[in-house]
């Protein structure tokens, strides 16, 4: 199992630094998710980002300024990814860039070849957004997987579901709320949850 970190979707004082404990701590890998759009605060945020991280972040808005932070990993809200053109798609990939995307009903998605991985949810119900349910059954198993495609939960996880995500079949999770809603706690939550993956890793 994998972990990914997808940020809040707000701005908030001192996002950067705790941005930086959690690389600091073990993070493998950040999504960047901003949908307010805001091109001056995203690119402050970045500044306070230590440069030596931005290898291990993918953005999912501003895909216009990745070269300007030698980003190489963008990522398609589900929308987007059906309003980009095969040329643009295909232009990214030659260029060298790690593309994902999300999918909220599982097909499987169209284009893998241009994707390293997909989010796929709510698998669960959203801690961060109220009233985004789970779309999938109690009993669901992720079947029919593209060879070489990644396919991350998203939506309600933390660490007591771990388990469950890696029953239906899931590569890793993508947590959102669990880290975020308290983020005086976010560290303290991402190390239980490093240590949670430990002792799977252990067990199996």
């Amino acid at each position: 199992m994998e972990l990914i970190a997808v940020t809040r979707p707000d701005y908030f004082q001192g996002e950067g630094k705790l941005i930086n404990a959690l690389f600091e701590a073990g993070l493998q890998l950040l999504h960047l998710r901003k949908p307010e759009n805001d091109e001056t605060r995203f690119m402050r945020l970045m500044l306070e980002i230590n440069p030596d991280y931005y290898r291990a972040i993918s953005i999912h808005q501003h895909h216009e300024l990745a070269n300007m932070f030698s980003i190489r990993r963008l990522h398609y809200p589900e929308k987007l990814w059906k309003l980009t053109s095969q040329q643009k798609k295909t232009a990214l990939f030659a260029a060298g860039f790690h593309l994902s995307r999300s999918v909220h009903q599982w097909g499987p998605p169209a284009d893998t070849a241009f994707l390293d991985y997909v989010f796929f949810g709510p698998v669960f119900n959203s801690i961060s957004k109220v009233g985004y349910q789970s779309i999938v059954e109690r009993n669901f198993y992720l079947s029919a997987v593209p060879q070489g495609l990644k396919v991350f939960g998203i939506g309600g996880v933390n660490a007591d579901l771990f388990q469950e995500l890696q029953r239906m079949n899931f590569d890793g999770a993508a947590v959102l709320g669990a880290l975020w809603n308290h983020p005086s706690g976010a560290l303290k939550e991402f190390e239980k949850m490093l240590k949670s993956l430990e002792e799977k890793r252990d067990v199996n």
